[in-house]
């Protein structure tokens, strides 16, 4: 932190949309890549007079696999598919499982719910085609981190609720789980890389009409919880979203659903993504999430 702060990295409020998604990008292809993966396409599912863009990763073999649906952080604003590629390669190659890492419409542009919206759509899609790749239908697991775990765990609650249980387990990086514009009770709310100007900032593009703020479905602290799938929450110990995490824990076990929580102290918001060569424990983070994919139990 205190090196990123020494090189004076503007803020997103700052930036603004289009120029912290231009800086995301940069960043990104400054980074190393993943490790290759045997088999990597494109795909777009087309529903409801729209288009989502789908890139899909299958480690070499013949086993049928379990089948990650992946949905990237980014405070609901920026993010893509391209920027999630490395993280979703280690993914792939660690657990091993497909994984299909979904391009969700973002904010301003598009706000609360058409990200949670192409999040269901992309679930039921992936369950239908999974064979296909040799996935396992019975084994669909929702990975999110962030903004991606709050649209996550929003649409699998959709699904619930319309009798669709499709998902084995959901995985749960950091999640936002309040929409509150409030500053934090974390003594981090102030630290990159997540600040508590920049959290309600985005949460500004996302919900720009207040009566949405009291959704539920934007909101899954308000939601109920019963019937969720066995869930694995992860938790940076330097985060300001770590209180929400933890009291969607809590939210989750109250109502009797099956939770694997896990803590890492002196970790920072978005840790889990980042190469293992910055940030080491991000390689033991991956290893819970694999482990988590390839034991997820049959809905």
């Amino acid at each position: 932190m205190e090196q990123v702060h020494a090189l004076g990295v503007p803020s997103l409020v700052e930036l603004g949309v289009q120029a912290a998604r231009a800086e995301v990008a940069d960043k990104c292809r400054q980074l190393p890549p993943g490790p290759e993966v045997d088999d990597v396409w494109d795909e777009t599912i087309d529903t409801a007079g729209r288009s989502i863009s789908v890139r899909i990763y299958r480690p070499a073999g013949t086993e049928t696999l379990p089948v990650v649906v992946y949905l990237h952080g980014g405070g609901w604003v920026f993010g893509t598919i391209a920027t999630s590629d490395a993280f979703c390669r280690r993914l792939a190659t660690a657990a091993p499982c497909v994984v299909v890492s979904v391009e969700y419409r973002l904010a301003p542009e598009h706000p609360f719910p058409a990200g949670i919206e192409d999040a269901q759509e992309a679930i039921l899609w992936t369950a239908e085609h999974a064979s296909g790749w040799d996935g396992d239908a019975e084994r669909i697991v929702v990975v999110g981190d962030s903004a991606g775990a709050n649209l996550g765990t929003a649409a699998v609650r959709r699904l619930v609720d319309a009798g669709r249980p499709v998902v084995a387990r959901q995985i749960l990086a950091y999640p936002g789980t309040r929409v509150g514009r409030e500053p934090s009770a974390s003594p981090y709310g102030n630290d990159w890389p997540l600040t508590d100007a920049e959290r309600a900032w985005c949460l500004e593009q996302y919900l720009p009409n207040a009566a949405d703020r009291t959704n539920p479905a934007a909101a899954p602290l308000l939601a109920p919880a019963q019937g969720l799938p066995p869930t694995t929450i992860l938790l940076a110990g330097c985060d300001p979203l770590a209180g929400e995490g933890l009291a969607y824990a809590e939210h989750l076990l109250t109502a009797g659903v099956s939770v694997d929580l896990h803590l890492y102290t002196g970790q920072i918001h978005g840790f889990l993504t980042v190469d293992p060569l910055f940030l080491p424990r991000s390689e033991e983070a991956l290893g819970v999430v694999a482990n988590a994919v390839r034991t997820a139990p049959t809905p």
